[in-house]
């Protein structure tokens, strides 16, 4: 009897549990398709909620896409080898930084001692000329030793590593592979080299990288043995002289080897600090390989300087999308809670009823969260689509490919998941035990009403319109510093001058008279250093003051007429004598700054050599808009010092005259590729953040206005429906339609004009005290159109959405008003 007692109480307990799980699946399947009836016919409500809901949640995962690629930086990378990377120490300015570059002498008897180490990798690269067929093109070529293939991954694609150590084998990237040579395997090819002094090397292809991930510390498109770089300009292994920076990185097999590595190292730190005084070694340390890619960027704690390798930018650029992206979606759920508060007032009476015959206040609750969740499927769905539309314009906005990998990358389906199931379970789960808290004799009697606006929905809808409004102000003003740009006075003839870079002096003389005789062009001119490319700082002393101040040598008269600087006072260098030993022209500031009232003939000395002021230029913006025009000062090239070109000519003619030159240059120097410039790129990157700082702004303003009106619009719905009775009461005693819309809208022109007012006090903080006092000291003024225009647009907007509702309420008959009521 015993067994069958056992048997009947075990098969009793597992239909028990049969049971439940039978009900549940049946009690959720009603809660589904209720849901779905319900939501089927409120369209309205589910359009508005499904797109604004799966734009927040794109957003959210483009957000996550940028953050993923650079959490996973050398991922590719990692090896199982204990690999850290050899940096200094250096003095600067008094204090102590780490730089991720050592002497290449010190790197060299690394390679060659070995004491306690394991495998040692130098890693550094040089400008190329790359000659195929009678093309010229511009690239970087590396130098490495033979272990970097093995202690970090880089299969190949073709070729193998066999004759890597031979002189004049070249290695190539997929991308340089597709390049040059096209549907060929390019294994055995020949391509000539140009080094910097016009020596054509003849390489031979050995081998062809596969794609290296772009999120990747270590890059390469060329790369050879180290031991060729001699021929482009490395150099030697004991020259302290100009020793170069090399990257380093090798394999420890344990601490006492690093301990002793560290002790032989010691005497290199005196040996380069007696060459370099300037650019003085305390010490090196020994870094991690999986910490260089936390380590590269400037704005985040741990800055490791001076970095060949390719960086990993994770301050502003991940934390900024971040931030709107949760912002928007912080946005969205609050609309989400507005609109389900507003569209159930019309199921009092079904809660109602549901409570009457058995329902508790679980069930509903349950039925509640399951209809939002639905909609937060439906959200994540169409998110997928947002996301495949706005791909491509963040690749090309961020330079990164940051696709998804749908098969392999499961924490992007993870996130997938758990982004609606929190948004459904935020703006879900209030609504839900709001609505179902009534007491159900208390609906059925119609004692019971939805209230129109509560202190939470006022201060949601102030919160998302001050973002609107904050965003435009933002937008609007930036607008307008792109129009400064374009109309500024640079202090020289920016639009209007053309930059060719020269290698040797004869390139120059032979260059410059060939094109001298062009009608096209106004003035030419050498020069050593260029305006907003280069410079170096040095000390000036007058008396007791002392500044630092810029200095760039120029090629006298003719440089200042092609640049468009304007001489105020004294004269411009003469061509013959010591002028350019003794003599400097400086600009107003510098006069200003060391408080020189006579400025021609005072005597200043620049790092212990003493010269003499013979001339006084206009301030030139060398920063552009984003710095104070420095303290400056101009020295006299000699010929065989320049390095550039310049050309001017008039604004409209200079595309043309550009490639006039090109050809030029082709005709005269075919093996040396074309280096031009117009100097108006020296201001493209301040553009493109104005562009950058608009086009965020009115996006963030766009679709956070369009939101916040969605939830206006419920918000105004459920006013209309609370004051059925008394709308159409004051209608029967006479009310008027503009005084029915006064009545209903008195309360959110309060609300907009709060939200107005503090979106553009932070607007106002945001671009004076940060935009244009950090990044910006050369603006457009505000003025007011930025709040007026702001004003304008939030009240046109609700007014072109909402008003449409209030006047069809405004108009309704109201003896049907009465009769429903």
């Amino acid at each position: 009897m015993r067994p069958r007692r056992h048997k009947l109480r075990f098969l009793s307990y597992w239909y028990g549990i049969w049971l439940v799980i039978a009900k549940n699946d049946r009690m959720f399947s009603n809660y589904l398709k209720i849901a779905i009836r319900i939501l089927w016919h409120n369209k309205v409500y589910v359009t508005l909620n499904i797109l604004g809901l799966g734009f927040a949640i794109a957003c959210c995962i483009l957000s996550y896409l940028n953050y993923n690629y650079r959490a996973n930086f050398d991922k590719n990378q990692r090896s199982e080898q204990a690999v850290f990377r050899l940096n200094s120490i250096r003095m600067v300015d008094g204090t102590k930084q780490p730089w991720a570059t050592i002497p290449s002498p010190v790197a060299d008897a690394l390679v060659k001692e070995k004491t306690g180490l394991g495998r040692t990798v130098r890693f550094s690269n040089a400008a190329v000329v790359v000659k195929i067929g009678e093309h010229t093109f511009d690239e970087h070529i590396h130098f490495t030793d033979r272990p970097l293939f093995d202690l970090f991954n880089f299969p190949l694609r073709d070729g193998n590593l066999s004759g890597f150590d031979q002189p004049n084998q070249l290695i190539i990237s997929e991308t340089v592979a597709d390049k040059y040579f096209p549907k060929q395997n390019p294994v055995g090819q020949s391509v000539t080299l140009i080094a910097a002094d016009g020596t054509p090397n003849i390489y031979t292809i050995a081998a062809v990288t596969k794609q290296i991930p772009t999120n990747s510390s270590i890059q390469f498109d060329m790369i050879t043995a180290y031991n060729n770089g001699a021929k482009f300009g490395l150099s030697a292994a004991d020259d302290w002289s100009r020793p170069n920076a090399v990257t380093t990185f090798i394999e420890l097999t344990d601490r006492e080897g690093a301990t002793s590595a560290m002790a032989n190292l010691n005497p290199y730190i005196a040996l380069n600090n007696q060459h370099h005084k300037d650019q003085r070694i305390e010490g090196f340390t020994f870094q991690p390989f999986a910490e260089l890619a936390t380590s590269s960027d400037i704005d985040m704690p741990g800055y490791i300087y001076g970095s060949q390798l390719n960086t990993n930018p994770r301050g502003v650029l991940v934390i900024v999308p971040a931030i709107m992206s949760l912002l928007i979606l912080l946005i969205t759920c609050f609309n989400f809670t507005n609109i389900s508060i507003a569209f159930a007032s019309s199921r009092l009476k079904e809660i109602g009823i549901r409570k009457v015959i058995g329902g508790v206040r679980r069930q509903l609750v349950g039925q509640f969260l399951t209809e939002n969740m639905i909609l937060c499927l439906l959200s994540a769905a169409l998110a997928i689509l947002f996301v495949q539309l706005l791909l491509p314009t963040v690749n090309q906005l961020t330079g990164l490919d940051l696709s998804p990998d749908y098969r392999r990358d499961f924490g992007f389906w993870l996130f997938l998941l758990c982004i609606p199931a929190v948004c459904a379970i935020l703006s879900g789960l209030y609504p839900a035990l709001y609505i179902t808290s009534f007491q159900p004799i208390s609906i059925l009697k119609g004692k019971t009403a939805l209230g129109a606006s509560s202190r939470f929905t006022r201060f949601l809808l102030v919160a998302q319109f001050s973002l609107s409004c904050f965003a435009l102000v933002v937008g609007i003003v930036m607008a307008k510093n792109a129009r400064f740009q374009q109309k500024a006075d640079f202090g020289y003839a920016i639009n209007e001058v053309a930059v060719v870079t020269i290698n040797t002096p004869q390139e120059y003389t032979l260059f410059s008279t060939a094109v001298r005789q062009n009608p096209m062009i106004k003035n030419l001119a050498g020069t050593t250093e260029q305006i907003g490319e280069s410079s170096y700082t040095q000390t000036a002393v007058a008396g007791k003051d002392q500044i630092q101040t810029q200095v760039a040598r120029i090629g006298g008269e003719d440089y200042l007429n092609s640049m468009g600087i304007r001489l105020l006072r004294g004269r411009h260098f003469f061509s013959t004598g010591k002028d350019s030993e003794e003599s400097i022209i400086v600009n107003e500031t510098f006069l200003q700054r060391l408080q020189l009232k006579q400025a021609i003939g005072q005597q200043v000395t620049l790092d212990s050599v003493r010269y003499t002021i013979v001339g006084v230029v206009n301030d030139y913006k060398e920063y552009g808009l984003h710095g104070l025009v420095p303290p400056c000062v101009l020295h006299l090239a000699k010929p065989d010092e320049y390095k550039s070109l310049v050309i001017r000519a008039d604004k409209e003619k200079l595309g043309a005259v550009n490639k006039y030159l090109q050809s030029t240059w082709n005709r005269l120097m075919p093996n040396m590729p074309y280096r031009a410039y117009l100097q108006s790129d020296v201001i493209e990157k301040e553009i493109r953040m104005t562009e950058a700082f608009r086009s965020i702004a009115f996006f963030l303003a766009v679709v956070t206005l369009l939101l916040s009106a969605s939830g206006l619009f419920a918000q105004i719905s459920l006013n209309i429906d609370k004051r059925n009775r008394e709308i159409g009461v004051r209608k029967v005693l006479g009310a008027s339609i503009v005084q029915i819309i006064q009545l209903i809208s008195k309360e959110f022109v309060r609300i907009l004009l709060i939200a107005f007012a503090v979106g553009s006090v932070l607007g106002y903080l945001f671009t004076s005290k940060f935009i244009f006092q950090v990044i910006y000291h050369y603006h457009s003024p505000v003025g007011l159109e930025p709040y007026v225009g702001t004003l304008a647009i939030v009240v046109f907007c609700c007014c072109l959405i909402i008003g449409a509702r209030v006047y069809r309420a405004a108009r309704t008959n109201p003896v049907e008003r009465l009769r429903a009521e």
